[in-house]
């Protein structure tokens, strides 16, 4: 809370009122439900991390060495969180460069607005530097790879499991077919598909609404899958099998476990499949704006990296042929 003196002046600035304020304005400027969930759940860290360090609930006394000593911990314990910290499950593990990357720029936007709204004087995250973490090589899934899924789901549909079977090969085709993210698809509602035109309205980060399309091959397993669907009044597009919608964790296990029943034993589960339609879109029309209103990108940051990935993986190729080795038989 904000504490008055008696001459109205401000004794102390609560950080958890901030941030409750903080949420406040992301909801009040239409920010996504999972936008809103993902800094609620990193400030709530904080908060809980600020309480068992004893550290003064005056946010103006936070220095930089508050957000120094906050970013180590992220980055540095295992176990953290506790084990019922604010909803969040202990982490087991050391956190990537690219998690405390991601606490930094939350921390970074959060004393940024206090500042602006007048609340603090300076951001005391300004003076921190984090490391930016280096991009991971962009990995499609392979042609053979997404047969050996679709097989499975064939043999499921073949063997007494048509709403399952149905269900999940339509699924895999559609995140192939137009690169949703895990929330676009799971979200996906009867009242956005379009089936004449073979567009589907998406909402995408930061509540921006655009249409993608669906080929005919994606439309086909879509239909499938609806013809063996519950008629009920859920309104959402995919359900389990007890009738109840199916949510994005639901669908990042089915996925899983339809990897594993593949043979694919390698990383990368659902947003794989978007880096596989970006280099397909790519190589089929190289104009990165089309590829960057599909994706739902506000800017071509993002295409830039397919476009690099592109350009190694036929770089790649183009060196089986040109092997200077090779081409003078010096094996």
């Amino acid at each position: 809370m904000v504490t008055l003196t008696k001459a109205g002046a401000i004794s102390e600035i609560s950080l958890r009122s901030l941030v409750k304020g903080y949420l406040l304005t992301h909801q009040t400027e239409g920010s996504s439900p999972n936008t809103i969930a993902y800094y609620r759940g990193i400030l709530s860290r904080l908060l809980w991390y600020a309480q068992i360090q004893n550290w003064s609930d005056d946010a103006r006394l936070l220095t930089k060495w508050h957000v120094r000593e906050f970013l180590g911990y992220v980055g540095g314990e295992v176990n953290r969180w506790g084990i019922h910290a604010n909803g969040s499950e202990s982490s087991s593990r050391k956190a990537s460069p690219r998690t405390v990357h991601h606490y930094y720029r939350t921390l970074y936007s959060f004393f940024l607005w206090a500042v602006k709204e007048g609340f603090l004087i300076e951001n005391p995250v300004a003076e921190v530097k984090v490391a930016k973490p280096k991009r991971k090589l962009i990995k499609p899934y392979t042609p053979d790879q997404i047969k050996a899924v679709l097989t499975v789901c064939d043999w499921d549909y073949r063997n007494n499991a048509k709403f399952l079977g149905s269900r999940n090969r339509a699924i895999v085709i559609i995140l192939l077919d137009t690169g949703l993210r895990l929330s676009e698809l799971a979200n996906m509602r009867f009242e956005d598909i379009d089936m004449d035109r073979g567009w589907i309205k998406v909402m995408g980060k930061g509540s921006k609404e655009r249409a993608v399309r669906i080929g005919k091959t994606a439309q086909k397993s879509l239909w499938r899958y609806l013809m063996h669907r519950p008629d009920n009044v859920k309104q959402e597009i995919w359900l389990t099998e007890e009738s109840k919608p199916l949510k994005g964790p639901g669908i990042q296990a089915m996925v899983d476990r339809l990897k594993k029943r593949a043979g694919i034993n390698e990383r990368g589960c659902v947003h794989r499949f978007r880096h596989t339609f970006s280099l397909g879109f790519l190589r089929a029309d190289s104009n990165p704006f089309n590829l960057q209103y599909l994706l739902g990108h506000s800017s071509l940051e993002m295409v830039k990296h397919y476009t690099a990935a592109l350009g190694m993986e036929d770089a790649l190729k183009a060196h089986e042929k040109a092997s200077p080795a090779d081409n003078l038989g010096l094996g």
